[in-house]
């Protein structure tokens, strides 16, 4: 029987059998993981039986995974989860991609793929509605993402939803991006490495279905009219309506926590030139997910030189990770080098933390390269993010990623990262809620896993520089919405109107399950010490839930006063946060807890000592 809201099928593709089975999605595994991440983790952890296997080999799986909000009325429900095990950390690596993939999925009754193996030639796997086939793609290996997007648009007609990697992804540059849709990724975490791992071009999927089975489609409506509403009437989602990621730069800049000379200070002197005044003018329009009236997405064109046909959508992160990090002050040319980015496959929060590094250890003569490494040069960050895609030189060396350049070089002291997952644009010495946030994350430093940033901002927990018991508290909150966002799934922007109580009603409404709240939150704490039991099973412990030695040791003046990250305030943030888990005073999960979230059954069907 079908359970609404749900495709109903998981489809199995090994690349180097050319094999393809589908199996029946069952009723207690959707109620149990829900869909997206939790869907996703549980894949990966069943089909990866050698949870030790390197990343980038044929034995490493990657699964994409939809959920029950894709393809549906509700508004933000729209996202695809990718799960696999990373090349960049060698853990846990997830990346949540929005546009139309996941709705596609739906459409032709997908809830999750799971690849594993390598072709022996480049390959792509169309989806036809019900057919599924592997393809040849030696006729697009080696292009870009929009060119390899452009050609299979051009082949395969109307009604195509596409994800591809670029050079990067072929070249198993460690932090390579997934590309959907020109100008959206998959960014963090290696993704496109996994498929250029499995010579794995792209995926696409055609349909003309848009059908979707509701348990009380009746419900789901009035519950949907109702978050028209509160979406209209809420002023934090309309600016990201009128101006997008790019309007938090000005704030960041203010209030003193934009990332700066990779690292070195919490302000830009030159932030006005990369405000949104500064490329409002170049604005042409807007683009959205599919069935998201909030389009937060600002698509530029610039065509002056020496920056001409430049076509491209920019978000806070990437102007940070250019602008900030390697002090660029013309909005144009982080523009350029963000659809560079994009063409090639590039993550552009690794990318641009890792071209700062390369900055400092050029200076510092730990470095050689043939052209000079300097801050605000676009020409020479333009020429050295073509020899990491191509991995040529000293590009060969950056490709590995911060963590890994920084041993061979003998500059851990002055990298920056976190479980060897480099930081977006939130300095936790000024915006304290990220240093538990940076610390905890399953793939590393990240800002959208417990949001911290966003509590700090909101004055939740005690303000942005509190670090007590009450914070952890609200941190634990955010983290299991946030587990729901991606499995339900939700765009993290929804935070300000998705509720328990709305996820609940809507999560009921769609499939039936009749959900409480406590079950809920309990679903979100099996997948977060799913991930857990996982990453400590690869070696992860509490010395690991550490901040770089920068955060601790240098400090960054902002109106007027000094700040850093002090032991304590981590120390005491961990031991709460691990407390809050149920998980002991090392970071691992108690038996109790395994117990009681039914993760002990798993690891006994899956032959997992723990």
């Amino acid at each position: 029987m079908s359970i609404p809201g749900y495709g109903g099928k998981i489809v199995k593709i090994n690349l180097t059998t050319s094999s393809i089975t589908t199996e029946d999605i069952s009723r207690d595994l959707a109620r149990l993981f829900v869909g997206g991440k939790g869907l996703g983790t549980y894949l990966l952890l069943e089909n990866l039986r050698n949870w030790n296997v390197d990343p980038l080999s044929s034995d490493n799986v990657l699964v994409i995974a939809s959920g029950p909000f894709n393809g549906t009325m509700i508004p933000l429900g729209i996202r695809a989860t990718l799960v696999f095990k990373s090349p960049l950390t060698g853990i846990y690596g997830e990346s949540v991609i929005g546009g139309s993939f996941g709705a596609f999925m739906k459409w032709v009754g997908v809830d999750a793929l799971v690849i594993t193996g390598k072709a022996e030639k480049p390959m792509y796997i169309f989806i036809d509605d019900d057919r599924i086939e592997l393809r040849s793609a030696e006729h697009i290996w080696g292009k870009g993402i929009f060119k390899t997007e452009d050609i299979l648009h051009e082949e395969l007609g109307k009604n195509i939803s596409i994800l591809a990697i670029g050079p990067a992804g072929e070249n198993l540059v460690r932090f390579a991006a997934v590309g959907h849709e020109y100008y959206r990724q998959a960014g963090r975490c290696g993704g496109g490495a996994v498929m250029g791992s499995k010579n794995l071009k792209a995926i696409a999927i055609k349909t003309s279905r848009r059908e979707v089975s509701y348990h009380d489609e009746e419900r789901v409506r009035d519950i949907v009219l109702e978050l028209h509403k509160k979406i209209k009437e809420n002023p934090s989602i309309q600016s990201y309506a009128a101006r997008g990621t790019p309007g938090f730069v000005e704030k960041a800049n203010v209030l003193g926590f934009f990332p700066t000379k990779y690292w070195s200070k919490v302000r830009f002197e030159k932030f006005k030139n990369i405000i949104w005044e500064s490329l409002g003018k170049y604005r042409v329009g807007k683009r959205t997910c599919y069935g998201c009236p909030v389009a937060c997405h600002q698509y530029i064109e610039i065509n002056e030189p020496p920056y001409a046909n430049v076509k491209v959508t920019l978000e806070y992160e990437t102007i940070f990770a250019l602008g900030g990090l390697c002090e660029i002050d013309d909005i144009r040319a982080i523009a350029y080098m963000n659809m560079l980015m994009d063409d090639y496959g590039i993550d552009t929060i690794t990318g641009g933390n890792v071209l700062a590094f390369a900055i400092e250890a050029y200076q510092r003569g730990k470095l050689k390269s043939e052209k000079e490494l300097k801050y605000n040069d676009p020409d020479s960050m333009c020429w050295l993010l073509e020899r990491i895609v191509k991995r040529v030189d000293i590009g060969d060396l950056l490709a590995e990623g911060v963590a890994k350049a920084a041993n061979v070089l003998g500059l851990k002291d002055i990298a920056v990262h976190v479980k060897g997952l480099e930081p977006p644009g939130y300095d936790p010495r000024t915006l304290k809620g990220m240093i538990l946030s940076y610390a905890v994350s399953p793939r590393g430093a990240c800002h959208l896993r417990l949001m911290g940033y966003h509590a700090d901002l909101m004055g939740l927990g005690g303000g942005r520089f509190s670090t007590g018991k009450e914070k952890v508290e609200v941190l634990v909150d955010l983290e299991n919405r946030g587990i729901f966002y991606d499995s339900l799934p939700v765009c993290k922007f929804g935070r300000f109107i998705f509720d328990w109580d709305v996820m609940r009603d809507l999560l009921n409404a769609v499939t039936g399950f009749n959900y409480d709240i406590e079950e809920l939150r309990t679903i979100a704490n099996r997948i977060r010490t799913l991930i857990r039991v996982f990453n400590v099973k690869l070696g992860i412990k509490k010395e690991n839930d550490y901040l770089p030695r920068r955060f601790l040791k240098e400090t960054v003046e902002y109106d007027g006063k000094m700040y850093r990250v002090t032991e304590e305030e981590l120390n005491n943030m961990l031991n709460t946060y691990y407390e809050l888990r149920g998980w002991n005073s090392k970071g691992i999960p108690t038996e109790d807890t395994l117990r009681k979230l039914g993760i002990d059954t798993l690891l006994r069907k899956w032959g997992i000592k723990f």
